[in-house]
Parts: structure tokens; C-alpha cells; sequence
């Protein structure tokens, strides 16, 4: 098994939810964007406290408007069903 295969396995197993998650991207091994290897969060999960810390230019707005971004699509999907 190669190292990309061995480590979408792991980000798959790592990532595997129950319920409706947000998909926050793809993972990067070795500076590669790795197709279908998504980091997701639960939403049943962000009813808590939370901490994105980071340095200078390191993306941490960028992140929170993903998350917000896809809470809204959520929402909007939710309501319009």
C-alpha cells in the first residue's frame, strides 16, 4: 500500500461521521492536495467552544468563514426542504 493510499485511509477513518457534517477541504500530504481525503465536522459538534489559533496570515478568518459559510448552506437547505 502506498504512503497517499495509507493516508487517505487514515483521513478517512479519522473523518468517518454518523450524522451531517460541514467539509472544511481536502488534506495535504508532502504540499499535495489529496483528492477525496475531506476533514469534516460534525455538526452535532459545534454547539461547543472552540479555539483556532494561529500566527499571522496562517488562515485562521479564512476558516471561519468556511465554517460559517457552510452552517449557512446547511441552514438554507434545512429551510428550504
Amino acid at each position: 500500500m502506498s504512503t497517499q493510499d495509507q493516508f487517505l485511509k487514515h483521513i478517512e477513518e479519522g473523518y468517518a461521521t454518523k450524522g451531517d457534517y460541514i467539509n472544511m477541504g481536502s488534506s495535504i500530504l508532502d504540499g499535495e492536495t489529496i483528492a477525496n481525503a475531506f476533514v469534516k465536522i460534525p455538526l452535532k459538534t459545534l454547539n461547543r467552544h472552540g479555539l483556532i489559533a494561529g500566527a499571522t496570515g496562517t488562515g485562521k478568518t479564512k476558516t471561519l468563514q468556511v465554517i460559517a459559510e457552510n452552517l449557512s448552506e446547511k441552514l438554507f437547505l434545512c429551510l428550504k426542504s
